[in-house]
């Protein structure tokens, strides 16, 4: 298989909810290797329930999420820690600890999975913060820095293990364009660079056409997707007046 067209997430039939009430029904879609997948859709459509379901936070009530070949939901619990190995996720307020300075926040969690010296988990930390234009800035606080920098923290954290998906909630949510523009380049970069897939769950049109190689619609009335494709392409080809009215900004 071709690896532009390798699937890395095989989403079939999923079915979420809470308790009794339902989010998302019969909701199926690929993400394939080295892409970056928008979530979009207007509030209350299922967005951050799905990503959730996608990291294995929330079980589904019914479908599958493949990773790759592994069914995540129907492995065994040591097969699914493997799998979870494979993500990096971001938080929409970057879920960095207040209390560590940048460097100990990225440190963490390779102390906490590998057994690497304190020399070579420092170098790492080092150069994943260098990647996201965050050197000379190990020993600031969160509090210490700006929320663009919160952010770019936040993904060198995701990276720190070398996963092979990230999942990015809100990426540009509180930013200024400048910063949100920012942010947008580093994904693209990242995504070029080392290949990294993401997926990424935004509703800020800018960042939408900038980075999307694909996307998917949810619809909160029918709570599937509606439409699928290049944000560009449902731009111009797609004939729902929802679709057309979100990525235009209309009514």
């Amino acid at each position: 298989m071709d690896k532009l067209c390798e699937k890395v997430i095989s989403v079939s039939d999923l079915c979420l909810a809470y308790g009794n009430f339902k989010v998302l029904n019969q909701v199926s879609f690929d993400v394939t290797k080295g892409s970056c997948t928008i979530i979009m859709g207007g509030s209350g459509c299922g967005k951050s329930t799905l990503l959730k379901s996608l990291i294995g936070l929330l079980k589904p009530k019914a479908g599958h999420i493949y990773i790759e070949e592994s069914d995540l939901w129907h492995a065994s619990n040591s097969e699914k820690q493997n799998l979870l190995r494979k993500f990096g996720v971001l938080f929409q307020g970057g879920a960095l600890w207040s209390s560590l300075n940048i460097l100990e926040n990225l440190a963490l969690p390779l102390q906490t999975h590998t057994s690497l010296s304190e020399q070579e988990i420092k170098e790492l930390a080092y150069y994943k913060l260098s990647l996201v234009g965050l050197s000379g800035f190990e020993t600031f606080y969160p509090s210490e820095i700006s929320g663009g920098m919160r952010k770019r923290a936040g993904i060198a954290r995701a990276m720190i293990l070398d996963p092979s998906i990230i999942f990015l909630d809100e990426p540009s949510a509180g930013l200024d364009p400048v910063n949100a523009r920012r942010l947008d380049d580093l994904i693209i970069e990242l995504k070029q660079s080392l290949g990294v897939t993401f997926v990424v769950v935004t509703h800020e049109l800018a960042s939408i056409f900038e980075i999307g190689d694909h996307s998917i619609f949810l619809d909160s009335r029918t709570k599937s997707i509606i439409a699928k494709g290049s944000p560009s392409n449902l731009l111009q080809n797609c004939e729902s007046s929802e679709v057309q009215s979100f990525l235009k900004r209309e009514g």
